[in-house]
């Protein structure tokens, strides 16, 4: 298995690395004077397993930001992991091979498009999912995680899906915040997705929590990391935007509303819906 690559953010925190279709997810490792997180486990392609060994001999807890494949698979490698209950459907889904399969084929476009990247990407996927996952934990009712003079916050932040969750690293001022926010954009298109206004109260408790010096920087799970803080202001923008549905024609066709750097991809369909309610 090919070593991790490791980046060290301070003496206690460093993040892994893994690339597939192009993309870089990333996962963290927050040690306390009691006990190791490891926020999401990627593809399992590379050795996180290995590489989190030998950084610490402490105890280790595994937390996923939500239960898509990018960030759940490399599950298996560690046990039981901490997730939302309120993404248990999707993380079957995304750890059974035939609606991964499905779901690669939207993702490229569907067609003789899709069928044809699903080909070059099959091998790859059986690799992906020849491992059992295990099943996941529900999120301790206290809300927290107490590492050992550094307490993890858990903030529900749905959005990208239903039971998304960011990690707020209380003592550093930390925000580990998943798919909700990285400084291009994010995905609001997927069933699994919430609502519009759901997402925009998201983003309105992350930026209280900015404005209020809780969360000093934020740690996204793709693009650059840290993003920058002042990118939220552009997601409350465009947040408010499909609350309203005050979108341009081209925007109604595109399904992408931008600004700067920020992309949203969301339905049509379904923002229609809820405008109408």
């Amino acid at each position: 298995m090919e070593k991790a690559h490791i980046t060290k953010i301070n003496e206690n925190t460093w993040q892994f690395t893994e690339k597939f279709l192009g993309e870089n997810v990333y996962c963290y490792l927050l040690t306390g004077s009691r006990t190791a997180m490891l926020i999401d486990t990627a593809y399992g392609f590379t050795d996180i397993a290995g590489a989190v060994q030998e950084i610490t001999d402490l105890p280790l807890i595994v937390v996923n930001t939500h239960g898509h494949f990018d960030h759940v698979t490399g599950n298996y490698r560690f046990g039981k992991a901490y997730m939302s209950s309120k993404d248990n459907d999707l993380y079957q889904i995304h750890t059974r091979q035939k609606p991964l399969e499905e779901l690669l084929v939207q993702i490229a476009g569907g067609g003789i498009k899709g069928n044809t990247a699903l080909l070059v990407l099959r091998p790859t996927l059986k690799k992906l999912l020849a491992h059992q996952v295990p099943d996941t934990l529900p999120l301790p009712e206290s809300g927290y995680f107490d590492l050992g003079d550094r307490i993890v916050r858990i903030i529900e932040t749905p959005g990208h899906t239903q039971g998304s969750i960011s990690l707020l690293d209380e003592k550093n001022g930390w925000l580990f915040s998943g798919d909700t926010c990285g400084d291009e954009g994010m995905l609001l298109h997927f069933p699994e997705g919430t609502s519009a206004a759901e997402f925009h109260k998201t983003i309105r408790t992350i930026r209280d929590l900015v404005r209020t010096g809780a969360v000093t920087r934020n740690y996204p799970s793709h693009q650059t990391s840290p993003a920058p803080l002042e990118k939220l202001t552009y997601y409350e923008d465009l947040s408010t935007k499909l609350e309203t549905a005050a979108l341009t024609e081209e925007e109604w066709k595109s399904g992408i509303v931008q600004k700067g750097s920020i992309k949203i991809q969301f339905s049509p369909e379904k923002i229609k819906k809820e405008a109408a309610k």
